[in-house]
């Protein structure tokens, strides 16, 4: 029996001289490896629905190793994340840490409309607030939820001095011996971290935060992401070299 089913393409490998090994994240399967077979040649059907990042439809008929895509139909083509170098690394990061916490066929409902909300709103250039925003949420999805409320070691109700943890929630100032490893938590980005984790996904365009609060998140969710992946993520790295260059300097109009 086929599975009929939308996805998005997390990850592309060549396979012979004309084929690709195409890694989806499905709404219905969960992640699947799957085989297309001539999607290399230029006039072959399934070209552009195997680029990365592309959201499709797809037919699939299961195999014993790879699955075997046979059909697929876009819905959005990812080309403006593939041809933007920002984006495009924010989109690698996105898909290789999903990749890096999932098994094949462990379908999970909310991890789908997650990835596609998060590239949707990257794609609209809120790549450094959606890409917080989705590692909150992947973990809670994950069963890793982050305890941002009450004390990872004595359970009490926190509400200033607060740190966090690698093992994922807050530590009150009394248990920081413990976990040694804890960073201090601001207050508006603990609160901040809230709302990523518990409003509405289509609500949270309307936040603004300042970079600092991004960048205090970016460092504590590192360290728990770093916690739980088995391996170092190579898309990060790649980020983070591009984020460090400069911009080009604008030149002043004579007057």
């Amino acid at each position: 029996m086929a599975w009929r089913t939308e996805g998005i393409v997390l990850r592309v490998r060549n396979l012979g001289e004309a084929d690709r090994i195409v890694t989806l994240y499905t709404e219905k399967i969960g992640k699947l490896n799957t085989v297309a077979r001539g999607a290399r040649r230029i006039r072959n059907r399934l070209l552009s629905p195997t680029q990365l990042f592309t959201h499709g439809r797809y037919l699939i008929f299961p195999g014993k190793g790879l699955h075997n895509l046979s059909q697929a139909e876009i819905i959005n083509s990812g080309q403006g994340l593939r041809e933007d170098l920002e984006k495009m690394a924010y989109a690698s990061y996105i898909t290789e840490v999903l990749d890096g916490l999932t098994a094949e066929e462990d379908p999970n409902s909310a991890i789908f409309p997650l990835l596609t909300g998060t590239l949707s709103l990257g794609d609209e250039g809120r790549f450094a607030l959606a890409a917080r925003a989705y590692e909150l949420r992947l973990m809670a999805a994950l069963g890793y939820k982050p305890e941002l409320y009450h004390c990872l070691g004595c359970g009490e109700s926190l509400r200033h001095k607060v740190f966090f943890s690698k093992e994922g929630g807050v530590v009150c100032q009394g248990c920081t011996g413990r976990f040694p490893d804890a960073r201090p938590l601001t207050k508006g980005t603990w609160e901040l971290m809230k709302r990523l984790l518990e409003w509405d996904f289509s609500r949270l365009n309307i936040l603004h935060p300042g970079n600092a609060n991004i960048e205090e998140i970016k460092g504590l969710m590192r360290n728990y992401l770093d916690f739980r992946l088995e391996y170092p993520l190579k898309s990060l790295d790649f980020l983070e070299t591009l984020q460090a260059i400069p911009p080009p300097e604008v030149k002043k109009n004579e007057r």
